[in-house]
């Protein structure tokens, strides 16, 4: 029995192992593999997290599409305004936002349109002096403010509400044709409501509000569309699919690591399994896992810890092809689907990826294990259930491997 738990403990790595009896050796084991449990747990909690970021951009695109076709039927831009802002406020993690625009003569902002719980009504004034608010300061400076805490900052003047209890803003100017016309605000009742994540999606849909708004400008203002009105929408058009498209990038893509999240991974996953069944199609699968990463983080901190995340990641992303697919799928797990791609190929490919880490982290010494598969035509092929199947099999691979550490686990379908 004492031989088996010194051989689990040497796997886990666990140190001065013949200074405990059985009973310390059992509980030390058992601790060891509870805690690497949690962080398992977490990492894809974490992922988790990310695929529902990104479809929440999917529906903010749709919505997207429903403001533009509002455009031809709504006459009065504040009602169209606040069409926007009901759209917006049913997405994004926002209770409250308004929309304040210049004077055309004085230096105040006024407060149009306000939506979510807090309404118009809620405001004892609905005049802003620009020089001495919140709203003001974005205005002039033309960049976009964020107060996690509205009670800790004088930037804010909680008493112009009363009715709805606001803890976290965000200001971002309204630009049209690189001139603010106003400000739109995003509030919270919570503390530190919005992380970076959220804002960068409140920031771009501000920016697609303001051509949202060129676009009605110009609509009702040119009832029969002339050449230039015509030249005008397709520019603005232009611009909202390039800004749709940034939206999608971001909604596919690791936010640390510049490749393919999990969600796009298992999305073009099950396309070329499906691919495969129905013609025959080669690819090869990859699962990647950085052996140190844990000691790496306690050794030198999470910021290295990124850092060796991000040097494998560019890795990976050198040694495939433009067809290929390299993705972070957890917080040191990575997969690469090599499309049309040999057993050999792949095999020379993995182990090139394993070798060029070592060379190029000089910080500590570093390892990468793997599991590799191919299937389709030229291969022995097991129809599996489907691509999760597929998938799991492989995970189980690339558990053996890690328990070994540096190698590549060939997964063989007979």
């Amino acid at each position: 029995m004492r031989d088996l738990l010194l051989k689990i403990g040497n796997v886990l790595e666990l140190k001065n192992l013949e200074k405990f009896d059985d009973e310390q050796l059992s509980n030390l084991i058992l601790q060891h593999i509870t805690k690497r449990l949690i962080l398992e747990k977490s990492l894809f909690q974490l992922s988790e997290d990310f695929s529902c970021g990104a479809e929440l951009s999917i529906r903010i695109m749709s919505s997207i599409n429903r403001i533009i076709d509002r455009i031809y039927t709504e006459k009065d831009i504040y009602s169209f305004i606040s069409y926007c802002f009901d759209e917006f406020i049913k997405l994004l993690p926002a209770e409250n936002i308004s929309f304040m625009e210049k004077h055309p003569e004085w230096n105040w902002l006024i407060l149009k349109v306000a939506s979510g719980k807090i309404k118009l009504k809620d405001f004892k004034s609905k005049l802003f002096n620009i020089n001495n608010t919140l709203a003001g300061e974005v205005f002039k400076e033309g960049n976009f403010i964020y107060i996690p805490d509205i009670t800790k900052d004088k930037k804010y003047n909680s008493k112009l509400s009363t009715l709805v209890s606001i803890r976290s803003v965000l200001a971002v100017p309204v630009k049209i044709q690189n001139k603010i016309i106003g400000v739109i605000n995003f509030s919270h009742p919570e503390v530190n409501a919005f992380d970076e994540f959220c804002i960068f999606f409140f920031v771009s849909m501000v920016q697609l509000f303001s051509a949202i708004i060129t676009l009605f400008k110009l609509y009702h203002e040119n009832s029969t569309f002339n050449e230039q009105l015509q030249k005008e929408v397709n520019r603005k058009t232009l611009e909202l699919q390039k800004i749709n498209k940034k939206l999608y990038k971001a909604s596919i893509t690791d936010s640390l690591t510049g490749i393919y999240n999990r969600r796009f991974f298992f999305q073009r996953l099950e396309e070329e399994y499906a691919r495969t069944l129905r013609y025959g199609n080669n690819f090869c699968l990859i699962l990647f896992d950085l052996d140190n990463l844990k000691k790496i983080n306690d050794t030198f901190g999470h910021p290295e810890g990124d850092r060796l995340i991000k040097l494998f990641a560019k890795i990976l992303k050198t040694n495939k092809r433009k067809e290929d697919i390299a993705a972070r799928i957890g917080g040191d797990e990575f997969g690469c689907i090599f499309i049309g791609a040999s057993l050999e190929g792949a095999k020379k490919t993995a182990e090139r990826i394993k070798e060029e880490l070592k060379k190029r982290y000089k910080k500590a010494p570093v390892s990468v294990s793997g599991a590799l598969c191919c299937i389709g035509k030229g291969e022995l092929f097991k129809f599996y259930k489907n691509y999760k199947d597929f998938f799991k099999e492989l995970d189980k691979g690339l558990f053996k491997a890690k328990k070994i550490r540096d190698t590549i686990e060939i997964i063989e379908t007979k």
